[in-house]
């Protein structure tokens, strides 16, 4: 999520669509687009990445990234400390018929 509709095309204006804050109150979402943007990378350079599904909430005072969205559609998230500043790697998972028998496999032992 995030403020305004700078880098985003795309649009559709939204009518009733909500969402619930982290301090209670509730926002209005105007419209939902993608977004084209940079990341840094882990080598210091950056990319360029396009995030689809984005919603615009005026008022945010900072951009809102969705872990679970990201999780959902098939990325990986990993965690490390360097020289006391967390970093938040992304990756997408690439499956194959391995990788699907893994998962598979941890699936059935937790039922």
């Amino acid at each position: 999520m995030k403020s305004n509709t700078n880098g985003m095309y795309e649009l559709e204006v939204c009518k009733g669509i909500k969402i619930d804050t982290a301090n209670g109150s509730t926002s209005m979402v105007t419209h939902i687009g993608n977004y084209k943007g940079k990341v840094q990378c882990a080598d210091g350079t950056e990319s360029i990445i396009i995030m689809k599904n984005v919603k615009v909430v005026p008022g945010l005072v900072k951009k809102l990234f969705s872990i679970s969205t990201v999780m959902r559609n098939d990325w990986d998230l990993l965690t490390e400390t360097k020289s006391y500043n967390k970093v938040l790697k992304i990756k997408k998972i690439t499956w194959n018929i391995n990788s699907i028998k893994r998962y598979r496999k941890t699936q059935m032992e937790d039922i």
